[in-house]
């Protein structure tokens, strides 16, 4: 805008201000309308930048995703619109603008809003990838951006920011609505949230620009009221002074208009005082704390009666203390050198005022708290241009810093969120292809195993090198604890192995002395034997960390019973049989501060932790019907208690290694893409008395089954790879089989464990499930069993379904 109109920040000059002394509410209104035009105008260029980086970027993500003729006519009109943009803007700055063009430029600038934000909102639809939620995803967040961006830009003129933000959003959650899942309803209700948030908070920002415009302007007509009045009564005391030295020669004058003079200043001397009553006025009742202080800063020499809700102490009290009682110790010294500066800057130019100083200082209360303030203030000078102290506005801005700062803890944990999930992905990946691999060495050893006839010492290498591979096995199940996944893949177990075994590996290394309690008759659990290692491993290695000098380390268990009349431990338990089991060390133990936020993702006691290891603990303990406690004393130890439901009907778990091989007949089809594991599933099937058909992908796999059925040699079940990378996978395969025949008996089979459809294989179709990696005699007991249970008349198919191949 043109330099006519002053802007937000810029104050009005005393000649400009004495004009409004008495102007009317309309004036201030317009006054404030123009500069809140000027700063649309001024803030427009971030705007079009932004429309052009984040166009700019949904083109290069979405290229690939929908049709490209669209995205490329719609990234065309933006740049049309933004040239268009770009060519008014030029225009408001090389025009004059007055109060009756400023109309104008609002309509155009309105217009110019109106139309970018259909072009947004059509883009929404032109470019809506919807074969990708990750993509859908980015592009919400793109559109959220621009409209919290509309938020910030457009804040001064609350139509403005509808013109934009409204046809930007409502094509893009009027879609969301539309496809009629819960996800897409989800986010077309957040997305529908996040408007009207960001709606509140544009009318909030204008409302609070609006009133910051009127009260710099009220102020800037008072301090001109107050330096009129002050100058009009230095002036009068100028024409007594010279009406005194001349006495002599006019004291008849003198007293011929003595009665008028005393008339005029009675006058002006009530003008002084209902302006200096006004000042009060304002003083008095605003929220900030108006202040004088001395040019040394030793003391204030005015606080305005607002300091009593900032700080509880009255404005006299505070004018009778010291600065450095004032402000706590750090926010002091910065005060200091800060007016330190400010002198030092005015004696080096004295014809130059140096900016306001604008500070955040901590002020204590008399309640012995303190506060966070914005500190405004300059040097105080008088008609002289001489320095008489510093004058300034406090305003209290402890909740703003709250918020900020909160800000700051969620964007910190929005990245490590984002991190983990990176990692989650890679390590999800990594898990797959490496059971993939084991797949392969462990099936080829247990081939080599049965058909072979070894030597006592080729055995025992072979038996040797199956060890390892279920070592390694383990392995990628700690790296499936930072993938995203499903729930648990239960199977009766026996908890006391599992602890030896988990412990054993945990304690390798260290210094720490092992007492284990263990009853060879603890009751077996139904459980993830990979998930629950992982918690006594993070227990454990907790443990060690707790004890870098070394100590005792000690786990006991036993069976307890919780009695339906009532459940004398305070935990939230169903009543039936447990596997009670504490962990106990004599470590530095945990503050009862931090007690109650262990298991809080993220949150750690470690400057180095990532707060994932007992969070990962809670969540799998709660996915298997248990429950886990802490007790700790500092300096003392930590003890972890576990309830874990057990099976107390007699019920032993099962040991594959020990079970003979199991032969069948019929043809097995199995589909897999990696050919290495599809030739070793033929071998191993053909050793076991099966014939087998191989297939890379779903849709060659879903060939074979037709031509089956059409030759009348159906198959008598089916094992579909369920990840097929650029090919249809176990997941599709299976629906497009069960459509072709309702009764095929398949089994899913993954080195992915934790997807969900290896938990719930029953709710895809699924009979069964084959984790990889699998053994010779795993695979053949796993068939052996579902086959005979599915062809077999059975009253209940769900006792017999939790059997795996990934026993030893």
């Amino acid at each position: 805008m043109s330099p006519s109109l002053p802007s937000e920040s810029t104050p009005l000059s005393p000649s400009h201000a004495s004009t409004q002394k008495d102007e009317p509410s309309d004036f201030r209104s317009k006054l404030h309308f123009n500069q809140q035009v000027h700063q649309l105008f001024s803030l427009a260029p971030y705007g079009i930048l932004g429309s052009l980086i984040n166009s700019g970027i949904l083109v290069a993500l979405l290229w690939t995703i929908v049709p490209r003729q669209s995205i490329a006519l719609w990234f065309l009109g933006i740049l049309i619109i933004n040239g268009l943009w770009s060519i008014l803007l030029y225009r408001y700055r090389q025009e004059t603008q007055h109060e009756a063009t400023v109309d104008q430029w609002v309509n155009w600038f309105m217009a110019g809003n109106f139309v970018s934000g259909c072009a947004w909102g059509i883009g929404g639809v032109v470019m809506y990838p919807s074969t990708s939620i990750g993509h859908e995803v980015f592009l919400t967040f793109v559109f959220g951006g621009m409209i919290a961006g509309a938020t910030a830009l457009y804040t001064s003129y609350f139509p403005a920011f509808l013109a934009f933000a409204l046809p930007t959003a409502t094509p893009l959650t009027f879609l969301f609505f539309s496809r009629g899942d819960s996800l897409h309803i989800s986010m077309g209700a957040m997305g529908l949230l996040f408007v009207v948030i960001m709606t509140m908070t544009a009318k909030r920002n204008q409302t609070m620009i609006l009133e910051s415009l009127a009260l710099h302007h009220e102020n800037s007509r008072l301090i001109n009221n107050v330096t009129k009045a002050r100058d009009r009564a230095q002036a009068l005391n100028d024409s007594l002074t010279q009406e005194i030295s001349h006495r002599a020669r006019i004291e008849e004058e003198l007293r011929r208009h003595q009665e008028h003079l005393e008339t005029l200043v009675q006058a002006r001397t009530a003008d002084l005082k209902a302006s200096e009553s006004r000042y009060r006025f304002v003083t008095d009742h605003i929220s900030d704390v108006i202040w004088m202080m001395e040019l040394d800063g030793s003391r204030f020499t005015y606080v305005s009666p607002s300091v009593k809700e900032f700080r509880g102490y009255s404005a006299e009290e505070v004018m009778a203390m010291p600065l450095d009682k004032c402000l706590t110790p750090p926010s002091f010294a910065i005060a200091q050198e800060a007016m330190r500066q400010q002198l030092e800057h005015f004696a080096k130019n004295p014809n130059q005022l140096d900016p306001f100083l604008l500070l955040e200082l901590e002020h204590p209360c008399k309640d012995g708290s303190t506060v966070w303030a914005e500190v405004r203030a300059s040097l105080l000078l008088d008609e002289k241009w001489c320095p008489l102290g510093f004058a300034g506005v406090t305003r209290d801005i402890t909740e703003r810093r709250k918020i900020d700062q909160e800000k700051q803890q969620l964007k910190a944990q929005l990245l490590r969120s984002q991190k983990m999930d990176a990692i989650g992905t890679l390590a999800g990946g990594i898990a797959h292809d490496f059971n993939n691999l084991l797949t392969s060495i462990l099936g080829n050893i247990t081939l080599t195993q049965h058909i072979m006839k070894l030597p006592p010492l080729g055995e025992t290498y072979l038996t040797r090198a199956e060890q390892a591979t279920w070592r390694a096995k383990d392995l990628t199940q700690q790296l499936l604890a930072f993938a995203k996944g499903g729930d648990p893949i239960k199977h009766l177990i026996s908890i006391r192995a599992l602890i030896i075994e988990s412990s054993g590996f945990a304690l390798s290394g260290s210094s720490l002395l092992c007492e284990r309690e263990l009853p060879n008759d603890l009751w077996p659990i139904e459980a993830d034997p990979g998930q629950i290692s992982q918690v006594f491993h993070n227990i454990i290695i907790n443990a060690v960390q707790a004890m870098p000098n070394g100590g005792t380390f000690r786990i006991q268990a036993n069976n307890m019973w919780i009695n339906k009349l009532g459940n004398p431990l305070p935990i939230p338990l169903s009543p039936g049989p447990y596997v009670h089991i504490t962990i106990s060390d004599e470590g530095i133990g945990i503050d009862k501060a931090q007690l109650d936020k262990i298991f809080d993702p993220y949150y750690s006691t470690k400057p180095e932790g990532q707060g994932l290891g007992l969070a990962s603990v809670y969540a799998i303990v709660q996915k298997h019907g248990g429950h886990i406690s802490v007790e700790s004393q500092a300096n003392v130890g930590t003890t972890f208690s576990l309830y874990f439901p057990a099976c107390a009907s007699g019920a032993t778990p099962i040991k594959l290694g020990t079970a003979p091989l199991q032969h069948g007949r019929g043809t097995i089809l199995v589909m897999d893409d990696e050919e290495p594991i599809r030739l070793l599933a033929k071998e191993m099937l053909s050793h076991c008395g099966y014939q087998c058909e191989l297939a890379k992908n779903g849709l060659e796999a879903i060939e074979l089954f037709q031509q089956a059925l059409k030759n009348g040699t159906p198959f008598s079940a089916v094992v579909l790879d369920l990840t097929v990378p650029g090919g249809l996978g176990g997941k599709d395969t299976i629906l497009r089989l069960r459509e072709i025949d309702p009764q095929v008996i398949a089994f899913v089979s993954s080195g992915y464990s934790n997807d969900p459809i290896m938990a719930n294989y029953h709710t895809y179709g699924f009979h069964g499930v084959i984790t990889k990696p699998y053994s010779l005699i795993g695979l053949s007991t796993i068939l052996h069993q579902r086959l005979s249970i599915i062809t077999s008349p059975q009253p209940n198919l769900e006792t017999s379904e939790t059997s795996d191949s990934n026993t030893h």
